[in-house]
């Protein structure tokens, strides 16, 4: 039975689990499931989303299991960064990084509005 909801709607109702800190992206799908699996092994295969962030962050990694094999799902976005927790203490990063992933889930369109509204928010100043 064919969808007429774009594939990344699938993960809407799937719990996510997000790593801190960035993520050697030269790893393949075996070391990265070897990460979700060494986090929460009941979680990895029932098919919970575990999502990894390149040093850079303008890329992140979306790893599921599903029936006998895995996922490995790559968003890259060309001007701008995604908001990512360095540690897992950081509340209010965390937060919006939640918004965020669940944002793109939801409905990729859109998170291209609301991503350039939380990163403009939850960027730096500039200091002289």
């Amino acid at each position: 039975m064919q969808s007429d909801r774009p594939f990344i709607h699938s993960l809407e109702s799937r719990r996510f689990f997000i790593r801190a800190g960035s993520t050697d992206f030269r790893w393949g799908i075996d070391m990265l499931a070897a990460c979700a699996v060494a986090t929460n092994s009941d979680a990895a295969l029932s098919g919970a989303v575990f999502v990894f962030c390149s040093k850079s962050r303008n890329q992140l990694r979306f790893l599921f299991w599903e029936g006998n094999g895995w996922w490995c799902l790559t968003r890259k976005i060309l001007t701008q960064k995604f908001i990512w927790v360095q540690h897992n203490d950081d509340k209010i990063s965390r937060e919006a990084l939640f918004e965020q992933v669940r944002s793109l889930a939801a409905d990729p369109g859109e998170y291209r509005t609301n991503c350039a509204r939380l990163c403009r928010s939850h960027s730096p100043t500039k200091r002289e």
